[in-house]
């Protein structure tokens, strides 16, 4: 555990509501962080900065709405993404501002069938799904992409009754036990277009050995579905993977390595506890 190894708890200080949540680290006898059996590397050639402190270099953020696009590249900016609905959301901002930080990316997740057939952009209807409450909205449109994120804001943990539909999107909610996303965006960030696809091979081979993998073929409640992302920031800081739990945490962690999938796998998704040493933010919902 190296330096950190006297962590037991971290403390979350990147907001006053988070002032008392702590988050368990990985105990001494715990797994290592570092696989010595892992043999994925990333090449070379990639410079990923090793000296910046890690911890608090993300701002406080609360909800992570993700748009369905099927890609795992896309254009510099979420307006400049014209076939996704992130042109909407993209300078879209929450009617409760009590809600906190929303971040908005494109994702790979799978679009309706269909939708890149569709040419028409009002017929052009896709998926969001918000984390942490991982509920999902099917049918959401150009115009009707600001009214169903502003309800879906509306529901504040997943025990919540939900409505049949938010401006005709149908609203459910997914029973993942958690999900990872990757940023892949190579268009902003070579570093992330190449470690991505490596982290995401060497996550999903961990997590299928415990029956938890699950993909756009297995959507059976109580497994961990990967999926990538565009810009969250920190590029420098590659691999960005972001883990979101079903009891309500956000875990933003850099540096990561195919070295370490195995632990974040055992220690992280399945025990809920962190290595300090590769930890850029968290938080915990009210639930």
């Amino acid at each position: 555990m190296g330096i950190f190894s006297s962590f037991k708890t971290l403390k979350i200080s990147s907001s006053e509501s988070d002032a008392n949540y702590v988050l368990p680290t990985v105990p001494d006898d715990g797994c290592d962080l570092v696989c010595d059996t892992c043999t994925s590397k990333f090449p070379s050639f990639l410079k990923i900065d090793k000296e910046d402190r890690l911890w608090g270099s993300v701002k406080p953020w609360r909800y992570h709405i993700l748009v369905a696009t099927g890609k795992t590249d896309w254009a510099h900016g979420l307006v400049d993404e014209k076939s996704s609905l992130s042109v909407e959301l993209g300078a879209w901002s929450p009617e409760d501002t009590s809600v906190g930080r929303v971040i908005v990316s494109n994702s790979s997740i799978a679009p309706p069938p269909g939708y890149f057939e569709t040419t028409e952009r009002e017929s052009k209807k896709t998926t969001l799904l918000v984390l942490p409450t991982m509920i999902e909205a099917k049918g959401v449109s150009s115009s009707t992409a600001e009214s169903v994120a502003n309800g879906l804001m509306t529901i504040k943990k997943p025990t919540d009754t939900l409505p049949e539909t938010f401006a005709g999107a149908t609203v459910s909610h997914k029973g993942h036990l958690a999900v990872v996303l990757i940023c892949s965006h190579r268009t902003r960030d070579k570093r992330c277009g190449v470690t991505a696809p490596i982290l995401k091979k060497e996550l999903e081979m961990n997590l299928r050995e415990h029956g938890l993998l699950r993909d756009a073929t297995d959507d059976r409640p109580g497994g961990v579905p990967v999926y990538f992302v565009s810009h969250v920031g920190g590029h420098k800081y590659a691999g960005n993977v972001i883990i979101y739990k079903n009891t309500g945490e956000g875990i933003w962690m850099g540096r990561v390595e195919p070295k370490h999938c195995k632990a974040i796998v055992e220690e992280t998704i399945l025990q809920g506890r962190v290595y300090p040493e590769i930890m850029r933010g968290a938080f915990k919902s009210d639930w």
